[in-house]
C-alpha cells in the first residue's frame, strides 16, 4: 500500500517537472478572435482536437506536435465559447516549438 503512494506521488512530481518547461502564451494575434464565431477559429487552425465542458464552459481544444532537440513537445490551443459558438476568450500552453505551430 505505501509503495503505490509512493509511486503514486513520484509520478505526481515528474509531471509537474515536466510541465515545468511548459508555458503559456500570448500572442499578438490573440484577440483577433473575441466576439467571433466559432467557425472563424477552425477555418484557422482546422477540425478541433477535442471539446470538453469544464465549470459548465465550453472548451474546443487543438493540439500540435513538434520535435525539438530530438524529443517530441506538443502544445495546446483553448478557445471558451459562450452561447451561440461566440468566442469568448483563447490561450495557448506548451512547448514554444510547437506553440509556433498556431
Amino acid at each position: 500500500m505505501k509503495t503505490s503512494a509512493l509511486r503514486i506521488r513520484l509520478a505526481t512530481l515528474g509531471a509537474l517537472v515536466a510541465l515545468a518547461g511548459c508555458a503559456s502564451h500570448e500572442f499578438p494575434d490573440s484577440s483577433r478572435l473575441y466576439g467571433l464565431n466559432l467557425d472563424a477559429a477552425r477555418a484557422i487552425y482546422g477540425e478541433w482536437t477535442t471539446n470538453v465542458k469544464l465549470d459548465g464552459k465550453q472548451f474546443y481544444i487543438w493540439r500540435r506536435g513538434a520535435t525539438y532537440e530530438g524529443q517530441p513537445v506538443f502544445c495546446e490551443l483553448w478557445v471558451e465559447v459562450a452561447p451561440r459558438q461566440i468566442i469568448g476568450r483563447r490561450f495557448v500552453q506548451g512547448h514554444a516549438e510547437a506553440c509556433k505551430l498556431f
